[in-house]
Formats: structure tokens, sequence, C-alpha cells
């Protein structure tokens, strides 16, 4: 890996913005970190870093948020990823992933309009139907690599504490990057530039993820709900449009 001062200065830059928005909504390191690394770093070492990066940020804010961690939530929805993450990779092997892109990017965006018009649970749904969001989140990062938007979706529904849902939703994504860690770790991805390359990210990954956590402490629900809504539907659009652009071509 050659790595410049310039390229590790711009690098660094770019996972400040991703840290920034993970430690606001809860979510956002790979999504947004991804995209941007990849104009720098070849995917076989922008994924593993960022592995890395999402584990550690988890780590950094878990003693703060572990109070408010709703986990009668979480914990179903936990099993339902770890059941349905398997039948997700097995579904890949039959269906289109742009296909499967587009649909879900397009299933993103009507939930994400539903909750910008004020849909809400009238209650906390059973854990067989957390289990059941959870289930989806595993088949559609196993099938298309896209594990957040029905949890998000599911968490923001419920009529908990915006508080207590980003809690769930830092957790649920440190325990879905472990696990992708552990599984890159056994397929032999982890390699040294890596490895290197989350090391020299990590500064800036804890700096942006800190800030993001500070102006989230002077945010108000109203507008936590309102970037994480254009968060999920800025996803599902770039989605449908990347599955529809693989379609064509």
């Amino acid at each position: 890996m050659d790595l410049s001062l310039t390229t590790w200065a711009l690098a660094s830059l770019c996972i400040f913005v991703a840290a920034f928005i993970r430690g606001f909504t809860g979510f956002g390191l790979a999504v947004v970190g991804v995209p941007l690394l990849s104009l720098f770093f070849a995917p076989a070492e922008i994924v593993p870093s960022i592995m890395i990066l999402a584990i550690i940020a988890g780590l950094q804010l878990i003693p703060k948020i572990w109070r408010k961690v709703d986990w009668r939530l979480l914990l179903p929805t936990i099993a339902g990823a770890a059941i349905g993450t398997p039948l997700g990779t097995w579904l890949l092997a039959g269906v289109s992933a742009d296909w499967m892109r587009v649909l879900i990017g397009l299933a993103v965006l009507v939930a994400s309009g539903a909750v910008q018009l004020g849909f809400r649970f009238a209650q906390r749904p059973h854990a067989g139907i957390s289990a059941g969001f959870g289930a989806i989140a595993g088949l559609t990062g196993g099938a298309a690599a896209m594990p957040g938007p029905s949890v998000i979706f599911l968490f923001l529904a419920v009529p908990i504490a915006h508080e207590a849902g980003r809690a769930s939703l830092i957790l649920f994504f440190q325990v879905s990057a472990a696990m992708s860690a552990v599984s890159a770790t056994v397929g032999g991805l982890m390699q040294l530039p890596a490895l290197v390359l989350g090391a020299l990210l990590v500064p800036a990954m804890l700096v942006g993820n800190w800030l993001g956590d500070r102006v989230f402490d002077k945010a108000s629900a109203k507008t936590y709900r309102r970037i994480v809504v254009l968060l999920l539907a800025g996803l599902g659009a770039i989605a449908a449009v990347r599955g529809l652009v693989g379609f064509l071509n």
C-alpha cells in the first residue's frame, strides 16, 4: 500500500465525515466511508479497515449509551439477523444482486416516506415482529450487503425515546461489525495493508465520532428523526440507482 501524506489526509477527512454521521445517528460509517475511501484504495483494503473502525467507534460510545439500550427490542432483532444472514447469502446465489438492490432501495424509500409522514407503531411490537425485522436485515445484508435499513426503520417507528433508539442502533451495528470482522478474518481478508490503513485512520474516526455524539446531545428528537429519515431515503435512492445501473450494464 503506497500511502502518501496527502492521501492519508484526504482519507482521514473522509473518515471524519463518516464517523461524524455515525456518532450522531448511530449508523453510517460504512455507508458513507466505503464509497469515499474507494476513491483512494482498493476494496480489499477498505472493507476490512472499515470493519475495524466500526468496532472501535462502537467501543468509544458503548460506555455512554449502554444504559439507554432497549434490550427488549434489540435482542430479538439481533437473533433474527443471525438467522436471516445465511439465508440471504443463499438467496444471492439464485437472484440478481442488482435486482435485489433495486427492490430494497424502493422499499427503503417507501419506508422512509412513511416515517416522514408520521407512521409509528401504536405500541411496542411483539418480539417476533422485532425478530422479523432483524431477519429482513440479515436477508438484505447477505443478499445485497445492506443490513441496516429495516432495523433503522424499526427503531424509528417504535414508540421509544430517540436516545434509546440510537443507543440500540449503535449496539446492533456493533454486533454486526464484529460478526463481519470474524467472517473476514476466517476468510483471510484481514491482511496487513488493511490493518495498517485502519490504524492510520483511527484518530480521524475517534474525533469525528466524538463530535457527532456531542452534536446529538444538543439535538432535539425532531431534528434527529428528520436527519435519520433523510439519510435512510438517501440510502434507498443510492441502492436503487446502483442496482438499476448494474442491471442495465
